[in-house]
């Protein structure tokens, strides 16, 4: 096993947790924005509204490896409903996102990323979500304030979500590296680590112990060559190793 020149990690329940989901309580905040709402529309009836449109859509796209523009499908949600608000929508994004989803960083990441600006590894961050890519990059950089990484990918900017091979070949061409030079760390089997290997980098399955909010465990281990870590820190003992093994 070869040491890593990049670490390219998933957001959710990898870098971020996200203890709790509550979409009507986002979708109340965020109704607190509007300003013209002719229909009277109610909090309860907007999330249902979304709820619909969304999952529908997910239904017909996600098959085939696609991901939404969230804040335009948002925009038309509101266009339809006659909504208008006193903030921009990717002010109004932010808002909702923070309501529906409080987001902490993961036991050891912060000691983890220290570990790799040590070593010199460098890092990007590529994420399935269809909350817009700016977005992404605000609530990442205020969740961990003492790391920059080089490029966060969102799928929603990318058309393509993993484990489709064009959203990790976007992060390899921002990275300028080769597939083979890269791990790619994740909790989804999947989406991160079949995703991962099927792209040609080495894939890292974080299986923590904490359970996942908002999808189901998977119903199999992955079906590809794969490293299999519980905690940041045991990767962390990992890569020095590799560092210590360098330079015998």
């Amino acid at each position: 096993m070869k040491r890593p020149e990049m670490m390219i990690f998933d957001y959710g329940h990898t870098l971020c947790y996200e203890p709790e989901q509550d979409y009507l309580r986002g979708w109340r905040a965020a109704m607190e924005h509007a300003v013209v709402n002719p229909r009277g529309i109610t909090p309860e009836q907007l999330y249902e509204y979304s709820r619909k449109v969304y999952a529908d859509l997910f239904r017909q796209i996600r098959p085939l490896e696609l991901e939404t523009d969230g804040l335009k499908l948002d925009e038309c949600i509101f266009d339809a409903l006659g909504l208008s608000f006193d903030v921009t929508m990717r002010e109004l994004e932010y808002i909702r996102w923070c309501a529906t989803e409080p987001i902490f960083p993961m036991e050891g990441i912060e000691d983890f990323l220290a570990l790799c600006a040590e070593l010199g590894i460098r890092t990007g961050v590529i994420s399935n979500l269809s909350f817009s890519g700016p977005t992404l990059v605000r609530r990442i950089n205020e969740c961990l304030p003492f790391h920059r990484f080089e490029f966060i990918v969102a799928s929603s900017e990318c058309v393509f979500r993993k484990p489709s091979e064009h959203i990790f070949r976007r992060a390899l061409g921002l990275a300028g590296l080769d597939a083979a030079s890269c791990w790619f760390a994740g909790d989804d089997v999947e989406c991160d680590v079949e995703g991962a290997a099927r792209s040609g980098l080495y894939p890292v399955w974080f299986k923590c112990p904490l359970k996942c909010t908002y999808k189901p465990e998977a119903p199999h281990p992955p079906r590809c060559e794969y490293l299999k870590v519980a905690s940041w820190a045991e990767l962390g003992e990992i890569l020095r190793g590799l560092e210590e093994g360098a330079h015998l």
